[in-house]
């Protein structure tokens, strides 16, 4: 007896410097979401914040082997952010070195898609992929809701295509 080709995981990420919402996908579902990031009432340089978040995306791409990465693009105020721009670099490179795809969407395009106009607030954004994913009174973060707001939002795409 042959055994079944294992499903595929996808991990999706609403990163940030601060906290990164993270869940899982498989087989169209979410099988877990979270959110990682330093509590701490000091300020935290950069570096050692996204150091912490690859090594949280370490122990999660350990415990659920991704296939891919969806990410909801960490965006700025439309100048230069060195802390995005780590951001971003770091988590390429992670994907990279992991041979992960990675497939990002801005923010709009996931709000439109998801709560039907771009400029959809935090909250209409968790309502709205509560509602269509049947998971009203689910407690999770906004961070974890924009996560599966990507994660859905990607898989719907790849459906499609």
């Amino acid at each position: 007896m042959t055994a079944l080709p294992e499903s595929p995981v996808l991990l999706a990420l609403d990163a940030g410097v601060r906290e990164t919402g993270w869940a899982v996908f498989k087989d169209g579902e979410v099988i877990e979401s979270g959110v990682t990031g330093l509590s701490t009432r000091r300020k935290l340089d950069p570096e050692v914040r996204v150091s912490h978040l690859i090594e949280s995306l370490e122990e999660l791409a350990s415990r659920w082997q991704p296939h891919a990465v969806a990410i909801c693009q960490p965006s700025g105020i439309n100048w230069p952010v060195p802390a995005l721009d780590l951001l971003i670099s770091s988590l390429a490179e992670w994907f990279s070195e992991r041979g992960l795809p990675q497939f990002s969407y801005t923010a709009q395009e996931v709000r439109t898609a998801i709560a039907g106009h771009p400029n959809a607030s935090r909250d209409q954004l968790g309502y709205a992929i509560m509602l269509l994913l049947g998971l009203i009174g689910q407690g999770r973060t906004t961070h974890e809701w924009e996560a599966i707001a990507v994660g859905h939002y990607h898989q719907t795409r790849v459906a499609r295509v």
